[in-house]
């Protein structure tokens, strides 16, 4: 029996018995904080959903974006709680959403809930998701914990371009060729071209600006460091004149109740007609709106200025600028432009700042804007279907502020250009913007 006694066989097998007791304890306890873990990425997953939906649904009603529809059938807080449906989390009681995943019954002790909250700090829009799940503790219990309280928040915010940019090529790229350089402290230039040359330096150019410039596409360049500053792989910016671009290419001469041929060019603020084929002599003041069609050439070398919109519309209408013509035009900012009947009150209201719009079938020829060194276009430059090539304004003679922008299928400057768009929605035109729905938490 004392021998018994002394033995220590076995002492280490039964120490570690009770040693794994604890240990089995303890890892089972982190299984189920891990299953804690993994239901909290999946409501992460829900609250993501939800606060990005019911910003997009948001960012509808506040600016919605030329050239694209919303559905705006339902509310912010539906469409954030039918994004989370469709991750598996339901407040119950919720109506069905379309998609939605969510399970039909919870077990025993479970519930699930999903709320959504918006609110505006500084003239931006927050957009908040919070979506939980409770269920009961097991093992937990020994910790003195009864229901677990899993919770994600998500926060989406809306956002605009402090600073629009005031070039915008809508399919191919902007490209600055010899020693051209765009200049402004108001803003950029952007691209909605997704080539790796979207924005496309050749030669000693560049850019002296003090906004960011924005490309769906790359940057390019044959030297230096002209892509610095620029916003590669952005998202597309919409066509602010889209709506214009629709009724303008769809006017026929029909549309005009009187017509003045080969002449030149007579304000038409109080009346429904157009030139065909005008002649610019020496000196010539521009002070209405004017509608164009066929072939339209300013050449040689004279001197255009005025307050003006001139319209060029109808199949197999150009415009040709040659020589060295002196052309100091600024867009009508009121009234809105009088035009035919079919041009509706919407329509008018965005041709405010508007001073060319040329909607010429797409060539490789293009559009040709381009003047003396003492030239200046103070409006919106807007050739939706053809490449620009662009002359621009000098920044010696053109007034300080103004709504200098250029809106075409591509451009291409050729001389040293001097931006600035400050006073374009001060005049009730538009100009490019884009709004962005991102998550910030």
């Amino acid at each position: 029996m004392r021998d018994m006694l002394r033995c220590r066989r076995g002492s280490a097998a039964f120490a570690t018995v009770l040693a794994l007791i604890p240990l089995i304890g303890m890892m089972a306890l982190g299984g189920e904080a891990g299953s804690w873990y993994a239901t909290r990425q999946r409501a992460q997953g829900a609250a993501d959903a939800a606060a990005y939906s019911g910003a997009l649904r948001l960012a509808c009603d506040q600016a919605p974006q030329p050239g694209t529809t919303c559905d705006n059938a339902q509310t912010y807080d539906y469409r954030g709680k039918q994004a989370a449906a469709q991750n598996s989390f339901c407040n119950s009681g919720d109506p069905s959403y379309s998609g939605s995943t969510c399970a039909p019954s919870l077990p025993s002790g479970v519930s699930k809930s999903v709320q959504m909250a918006t609110w505006a700090t500084g003239g931006v829009t927050f957009v908040q998701a919070t979506v939980g799940q409770q269920q009961p503790a097991y093992l937990a219990r020994v910790l003195g914990l009864s229901t677990i309280n899993v919770a994600a928040v998500a926060i989406a915010q809306i956002d605009s371009l402090a600073k629009p940019p005031c070039v915008l090529a809508l399919k191919d790229p902007v490209t600055f060729q010899g020693s051209a350089t765009v200049s402004s402290a108001t803003c950029g230039i952007s691209s909605d071209s997704s080539a790796s040359n979207a924005i496309g330096f050749i030669g000693n150019s560049g850019l002296s600006i003090n906004a960011p410039s924005y490309t769906v596409g790359g940057c390019s360049q044959t030297g230096g460091s002209q892509c610095t500053g620029v916003q590669t792989y952005q998202q597309p910016i919409p066509d602010p004149l889209s709506a214009v671009n629709a009724a303008l290419s769809a006017l026929t001469t029909s549309n005009f109740a009187s017509r003045n041929n080969n002449a030149a060019p007579l304000p038409y603020e109080t009346c429904s007609c157009y030139n065909t084929n005008p002649n610019f002599p020496s000196n010539t003041v521009l002070n209405g709106t004017y509608y164009f069609s066929g072939n339209v050439k300013i050449n040689m070398n004279p001197t255009i200025t005025g307050t003006a919109t001139l319209i060029f519309f109808g199949s197999g209408t150009s415009l040709t600028i040659t020589g060295t013509p002196t052309i100091q035009l600024t867009a009508m900012t009121s009234p809105a432009p009088t035009g035919p009947s079919v041009l509706s009150a919407s329509v008018k209201a965005l041709m405010k700042d508007l001073l060319i719009y040329d909607g010429e079938a797409y060539s490789k020829q293009g559009v040709n804007i381009s003047g003396t060194s003492t030239s200046y276009f103070n409006g919106t430059v807007y050739v939706p279907n053809a490449p620009v090539t662009y002359g621009g304004n000098s920044s010696s003679s053109a007034p300080t502020t103004g709504c200098y922008q250029v809106i075409a299928y591509a451009v291409t400057f050729q001389g040293n250009t001097t931006l600035d768009n400050s006073t374009c929605t001060s005049g009730g035109g538009a100009k490019p913007n884009v709004q962005t729905v991102r998550l910030v938490q």
